[in-house]
């Protein structure tokens, strides 16, 4: 049987730092270049990098060129691709990623077990930021994800890279207009009873965001699309859970163990020992300040005190040394263990105000809050 025709796309908006590296990265792959395609579709290009473009065609004939001065966004700029592409199978990539490594063959062998193949995903520790977000794409990609992978079932997908055959994109019409035209692919093509693997024969690379202004407005959209999701595909969600209780079982209990560990440790560790604490402090401090104060600041409010920071500080200790043992463990290698106490501090209680916001202002205006994002 002779190999297939390999569409690889790349939808981008106004530039992309690391085009020509991937572009590079893809021809030097041994999968027969005549039967790689590679189409950019791009929206309001910038000059110079349009000119970059008009280079790079020229110098790769299996390059295509769409150009559009408007924002369509990804999804109509992705759509738009592949409706003139003529492989079989399909490859996607972001402007912004990194293509570290590429098995174009092993990709097309697991497509013959599978309908969705995603690439594995890893970012870039660059910056304190960058570190906490590595730390969440590592919990996913290397906890939660190969869990879900048993399952064989498509739930949640992650576009930045990904494959599929021509034959699944289009019974399901390709991306849908929505906040998180990924997810949505993946739910649709799992009510359809296609299936799904996440795969290392593509490992990429993602620079983080570069504020953590951009970083709420990504989590605004993420949060937003999950609703969405939910409202559009509930039914599915339900099922897969019913089908797979087990590994649901299984992924509830890895994400929620820590508040398990806290919560024990809350009901059954004695905290006598802080009201003693209470005691000897409201002690000292009648010595040395006005017994006014001593009226306001009794024994048991300053045990209530001790006992809110010792309940905080026990839950950072253990969530952050739960992840940190976890990530470590699965990746076979010693991190810097403060971006971890960090991430439970700030980062998870961060993302759960934002979602909380999305929630409430979906709940009191039924539409999302303003984002710069265009689908």
């Amino acid at each position: 049987m002779d190999p297939p025709k390999v569409s690889i796309i790349f939808p981008i908006y106004k530039k992309s730092k690391y085009l020509e590296n991937n572009i590079q990265k893809i021809l030097e792959d041994p999968y027969p270049n005549d039967l790689k395609e590679i189409i950019i579709s791009i929206d309001s290009p910038e000059d110079d990098f349009l000119n970059k473009l008009l280079e790079l065609k020229n110098k790769y004939k299996n390059i295509i060129l769409i150009i559009s001065k408007d924002r369509r966004g990804k999804v109509s700029a992705t759509n738009d691709a592949v409706k003139i592409s003529s492989g079989e199978i399909l490859f996607f990539f972001d402007a912004d990623i990194i293509i570290d490594y590429i098995n174009i063959n092993g990709i097309i062998e697991e497509l013959k077990e599978y309908d969705i193949i995603e690439f594995y995903k890893e970012i870039i520790k660059k910056g304190w930021l960058g570190y906490l977000m590595f730390i969440e794409f590592s919990s996913y990609f290397d906890i939660i994800d190969p869990i879900l992978n048993k399952t064989k079932k498509p739930l949640f997908l992650n576009g930045s890279g990904f494959a599929t055959k021509k034959s699944v994109w289009n019974a399901v019409d390709g991306y849908s207009k929505v906040y998180v035209e990924d997810v949505d692919f993946a739910m649709k093509a799992g009510k359809k009873g296609y299936t799904y693997h996440m795969s290392k024969n593509v490992k990429i690379l993602i620079e983080p965001l570069k504020s953590l202004r951009q970083w709420i407005e990504q989590r605004k959209r993420w949060s937003f699309g999950f609703i969405e999701v939910i409202l559009n595909h509930l039914d599915y969600m339900i099922d897969f859970f019913m089908r797979n209780m087990l590994i649901a079982l299984l992924i509830i209990l890895i994400l929620y163990l820590p508040y398990i560990i806290w919560t024990y440790i809350y009901i059954y560790l004695p905290v006598s020992f802080l009201y003693q604490i209470a005691i000897d402090i409201y002690k000292s401090l009648s010595n040395s300040i006005s017994f006014i104060y001593l009226i306001i600041l009794s024994p048991s409010s300053i045990f209530k005190i001790f006992n809110i920071l010792y309940l905080t500080l026990l839950y950072i200790i253990i969530t952050s040394s739960y992840i940190y043992i976890l990530i470590s463990i699965r990746r076979k290698k010693l991190y810097n263990f403060l971006p971890f106490i960090l991430f439970s501090i700030l980062y998870i209680p961060l993302y759960e105000i934002v979602i909380i916001y999305d929630i409430i202002y979906y709940g009191i205006f039924e539409r999302a809050p303003k984002m710069n994002w265009k689908v």
